[in-house]
């Protein structure tokens, strides 16, 4: 798969909508309708069992078959399952799990508890995985989660394994991604995972975004992009400028109280679910909180169709 050209646009990485006493279960029906509305919205491929998926409060069975659900209504999009996890045995575990499931790709995290690895830790690491894994490699940095940051040098370093196929950025480092889309080869893809730095990736050469808000309004995603890149309709910077600036009160409220519980109460604002439940130690969001950002995107995106 070209994956240079397919994920041109909004990945979501999905939520993981639960159901029952204390989100017990994976409630599928619910994610299959979340896949749905993300499909019907444009977006460019579909990320399982990532932050916003609450991979970490999943258990291996739970992990495969949100994949398997994703790919069963994926309609033809990538599918890139999350396989983090601490020992590259897990890994690899996950990553063949995905593969029989009918994944695309996988994508990795350095490890979130040996912090104190380093970089040559990290590349061990992240080396491993990718000659193991059955399914293409994407690295994912987000330190503010892992409290382990993957460098620029070791994502240039690793770009040239055949294994790897790109990287999905969340450090908010912008003059690190910069150098990325400098010193990676061509048909490196990069993602960039930081709503607030997404248009001016895009802008830049970024391939495309992973952006849990797009979970939720896929549409204004998929308009910012076509604004941005000049697709479609053609380059409009002034309405790439007014959705993105809308997009950015609800990614405060991500930053507040959490991307997997905002991004779940917004999709139950919206009509796409209706059970907002995370699961322990995070904790819901208030709907009011929600309300006056979410409506800024939607009226910012319908201005913008009309036009």
């Amino acid at each position: 798969m070209d994956f240079e050209t397919e994920l041109r646009g909004a990945t979501p990485p999905l939520v993981t909508p639960f159901s029952g006493p204390d989100a017990g279960s994976v409630d599928h029906d619910a994610l299959a309708a979340v896949v749905e509305h993300a499909v019907d919205g444009g977006v460019a491929g579909l990320f399982p069992n990532g932050t916003t998926g609450e991979f970490a409060s999943l258990t291996a069975a739970e992990r495969a078959a949100v994949v398997e659900t994703t790919v069963a209504n994926a309609a033809g999009r990538p599918v890139l399952a999350g396989v983090a996890d601490t020992a590259v045995a897990d890994v690899l575990d996950h990553a063949d799990r995905a593969a029989d499931a009918g994944a695309d790709a996988v994508v990795v995290t350095p490890p979130y508890f040996h912090a104190e690895s380093g970089e040559g830790g990290n590349r061990a690491f992240l080396r491993a995985v990718a000659d193991g894994s059955p399914l293409p490699t994407f690295l994912y940095d987000i330190p503010s989660c892992t409290g382990n940051p993957l460098s620029a040098e070791t994502v240039v370093a690793l770009a040239d394994h055949p294994n790897v196929a790109g990287v999905k950025d969340s450090s908010g480092d912008f003059s690190g991604f910069c150098r990325l889309l400098r010193e990676t080869p061509d048909g490196f893809v990069l993602l960039q995972g930081f709503d607030a730095l997404l248009l001016p990736s895009l802008r830049m050469g970024a391939t495309g975004g992973v952006h849990a808000l797009s979970n939720v309004v896929p549409e204004a995603f998929a308009a910012l992009h076509r604004a941005a890149v000049g697709d479609g309709d053609g380059r409009d910077d002034g309405r790439a400028d007014a959705v993105h600036e809308a997009i950015g009160g609800l990614f405060d409220v991500c930053l507040d109280h959490g991307f997997a519980p905002a991004t779940k109460a917004a999709l139950r604002a919206r009509g796409v679910v209706d059970d907002a439940a995370v699961r322990p130690p995070l904790c819901g969001v208030d709907p009011e909180a929600i309300e006056g950002p979410l409506a800024a995107v939607t009226a910012a995106t319908d201005r913008d169709d009309r036009r």
